[in-house]
């Protein structure tokens, strides 16, 4: 690497050679390296890239679509990394298409149930801090989803967190075939729940989407902490110990 002994002082790039301010050894300049865009553009010892780079991107698009219609649920349920995992699973969905030729695979609904216990926060899973069975369902005639809980006891059966209250419980249908016809979530939350009762509570949670048999449907659930303070419920910790897990996939 080339270092900058003169009095001139260059930051940028002139021809082959990138100059640059380092914060130890001040300026320095070193040559360009790695292969042009337009050579992996059109080069065919490149093919397989395009064609991994095609589907990455694909399955980048599917993430963000889903995680737009979510937006309203993910606020204060999910993690930093959930959109990379995200892509992740849609990357899978994309490469289990087996029909069309490496590069121009598409997602599939039957291959969608790979997205099924994908965690959006993945510090909290609503197993460990919702400590009895939750039993979830969903009818794709009548559109109707169901959460249920029987015999809930919230202050024994609820994980502590310091500073909590009250709890709230979720249920979300999300439609989803990847493209602009999708509809939104139907979102039912429970009502603040407080930690401190003792006495055995049959929890139910009904949503209900306009049923299309043709459409993959997404049932996410999950439980958020919330600090009771003059009346006002307040989230606590930015979400970071809230739980929120796609748990079924239902497809045509």
């Amino acid at each position: 690497m080339a270092k900058q002994v003169s009095l001139i002082k260059l930051e940028g790039n002139v021809g082959d050679l990138s100059f640059f301010k380092s914060k130890t050894i001040g300026f320095q300049a070193r040559m360009k390296t790695g292969v042009s865009g337009d050579r992996i553009a059109t080069d065919p010892a490149f093919a397989r890239t395009r064609e991994n780079g095609s589907e990455f991107g694909r399955a980048q698009q599917y993430g963000k679509l889903l995680r737009d219609l979510l937006r309203d649920v993910l606020f204060q349920n999910s993690d930093s990394k959930f959109s990379q995992r995200l892509a992740s699973r849609f990357l899978k969905v994309i490469q289990s298409d087996t029909k069309s030729a490496r590069g121009e695979r598409v997602l599939t609904p039957q291959n969608l149930v790979m997205l099924q216990h994908l965690e959006c926060n993945d510090r909290t899973k609503l197993g460990d801090i919702s400590l009895v069975p939750i039993s979830l369902d969903y009818d794709r005639v009548s559109g109707d989803g169901i959460l249920e809980s029987m015999g809930l006891i919230p202050h024994l059966n609820i994980a502590k967190l310091q500073g909590a209250t009250h709890v709230r419980y979720t249920i979300v249908l999300q439609e989803f075939n990847g493209d602009d016809s999708d509809q939104r979530p139907v979102i039912n939350r429970s009502s603040y729940i407080s930690l401190r009762e003792n006495t055995p509570m049959d929890l139910q949670l009904v949503a209900n989407l306009q049923a299309d048999s043709d459409r993959s449907v997404l049932l996410l659930a999950g439980m958020e902490y919330f600090q009771l303070v003059n009346g006002a419920y307040y989230p606590l910790s930015n979400g970071q110990y809230n739980a929120l897990t796609i748990k079924r996939v239902y497809v045509p």
